[in-house]
């Protein structure tokens, strides 16, 4: 079995954000068991081509910043592409530009990112 690539991982866990909820960067590189990896989650996100939904379908637009804001450098466009669809999906900034990561954080349990990684590795599910 080959192994997956770290954007891959990347791709895999933020596939499965639900709409209307966010992650930070440092939050997948966690999920992930990256230390420190925040920047590199940000280089996987920017490495998708298609701006439109990203490579399958990614919603790279529900990942942003630990203080709750749309950070993308560079691209004035983008930032506000992530902010539309975020707001598209319900939600809501305040007057510093900033969403309640405390509202709108998603926080799966243990379990469910268990098997969500043993999928994307194509590993047998533990018991």
């Amino acid at each position: 079995m080959s192994e997956i690539s770290f954007n891959q991982l990347v791709y895999g866990l933020v596939r499965n954000i639900p709409s209307g909820k966010v992650l930070s960067y440092g939050r997948v590189a966690y999920l992930l068991d990256v230390p420190n990896g925040a920047r590199a989650v940000g280089w996987a996100l920017s490495a998708l081509k298609d701006s439109e939904t990203g490579i399958s379908g990614v919603p790279w637009h529900r990942v942003v910043n630990a203080q709750g804001r749309v950070s993308i450098k560079g691209s004035p466009d983008a930032a506000m592409e992530q902010r539309i669809r975020l707001e598209a999906e319900g939600i809501e900034f305040d007057k510093y530009d900033t969403l309640d990561m405390t509202r709108y954080l998603w926080e799966p349990a243990l379990p469910e990112i268990e098997t969500i990684l043993v999928q994307l590795r194509g590993q047998d599910a533990p018991d």
